[in-house]
């Protein structure tokens, strides 16, 4: 059985040399096909998988108060009322803004160090310097490429104006590498009370809140009891992990769409060669099964030929678009994904290539290209010997 499978392979191969221009085209075709859809499925996958790392150091709830349905600064008497509720371990606020440096806008977050949880602090791994102090006034952390945006390095000083045109200098302590890219590739951070002075947010308020609950099962629970005091809007971890696998969804779905396109075409373009190729080698099946090879067997030897073209094919188009992503940058497709980004030339978007969408990619890749195989080659396998080498149509 086994050396028949072997014989059969060998003489798909042969066939493929032999019917060398079809072989051609449709690897092309699939080829391009992949590649389209592959660029898109890494850089989406990164993503998610990035904000997926991001919210591991997120608060369990970020509460934000909204005044005539947008967000406005939160009283610090919030603080106390949800401190009060069963199950919340402690209230954090923070302080956060905006400022333009040039052609980039970079996020400034204000901290309360004396709150923050160590496993946050472990977040920003340190590649430069050190990290802030609770006792720290006037000094920053970043990450590397906002440094190099701003052509900074540990010790260098750096001024901002704020809104009201005041220049205020901040003494660069640290450069962190965070593991989550995208969230940490804009980001400043600071002591809260720099923060404050730095936005002219006055000492009873703050930009938002952050939760921590004593037993992550329930911060659903307690998110739907924070959600009924007024003016309150109720972030959890989870809904703010939908956002993202929604927004970058909504992005790839576009080229998804142009990719079933490309995917139709390339089954037709198949289809059509193999068709083809049927009609021109009706004399070789004849003279196959003159010599006892079975019509199982003829369709086998096609399905071998689709699934090497296929698997061939499939693996060239996603080291294509591996390509295009991480040696590239993947030019036009990275500014239409991330929409905010504004890191540009050095912030390189993040490429994952998961099990799950190689899996897909092989799958959507092989199965129209087997099922574009089986009516051409099941019609020339049941076509009588005699009849098939005289030349004659069945």
């Amino acid at each position: 059985m086994l050396k028949r499978q072997r014989n059969l392979a060998s003489y798909a191969l042969r066939c493929l040399h032999r019917y060398r221009t079809r072989t051609f085209v449709v690897i092309i075709a699939v080829t391009i096909t992949v590649a389209a859809f592959s660029s898109v499925a890494f850089i989406k996958d990164g993503l998610t998988r990035d904000a997926e790392l991001s919210l591991r150091f997120a608060p369990d709830i970020t509460v934000q108060y909204m005044q005539s349905g947008r967000q406005s600064l939160i009283p610090l008497s919030y603080v106390r009322s949800i401190s009060a509720l069963e199950g919340i371990d402690r209230v954090v606020p923070r302080v956060w803004g905006y400022v333009g440096t040039g052609k980039n806008v970079l996020i400034i977050m204000g901290i309360d160090l004396r709150n923050m949880t160590t496993s946050n602090a472990d977040t920003f791994a340190i590649g430069e310097g050190a990290f802030l102090t609770a006792t720290t006034r006037g000094s920053i952390v970043l990450g590397n490429v906002a440094a190099l945006a701003l052509s900074v390095k540990v010790g260098d000083t750096v001024t901002f104006l704020s809104e009201t045109m005041r220049p205020v200098q901040f003494q660069v302590v640290g450069i962190f590498d965070s593991t989550a890219n995208v969230y940490a590739a804009d980001l400043i951070l600071m002591n809260i009370d720099d923060a404050r002075n730095y936005f002219g947010i006055p000492q009873d308020k703050a930009s938002d809140l952050c939760v921590y609950v004593k037993n992550p099962r329930q911060v659903n629970k307690i998110a739907n009891e924070l959600s009924y005091l007024p003016s309150l809007r109720v972030l959890s971890k989870d809904i703010i992990g939908r956002s993202y696998e929604s927004i970058y969804g909504s992005r790839s779905g576009f080229f998804t769409a142009t990719w079933q396109i490309l995917l139709l075409a390339m089954a037709l373009i198949a289809l059509n060669q193999f068709t083809v190729v049927g009609s021109e080698s009706m004399f070789e099946v004849g003279v196959l099964k003159a010599l006892g090879f079975s019509t199982s067997n003829i369709i086998s030897i096609r399905f071998i030929e689709s699934s090497i073209i296929g698997v061939f094919s499939a693996s060239l188009g996603m080291t294509l678009g591996v390509v295009y992503d991480s040696v590239f940058d993947a030019p036009g497709l990275k500014e239409y994904m991330l929409g905010w980004a504004q890191l540009y030339p050095s912030f390189r978007i993040p490429v994952y290539i998961s099990p799950s969408s190689v899996f897909l990619i092989f799958a959507v890749t092989l199965i129209p290209l087997l099922f574009s195989t089986v009516v051409p080659s099941w019609k020339n396998a049941i076509v009588d010997p005699d009849i098939a080498m005289r030349g004659a149509k069945a």
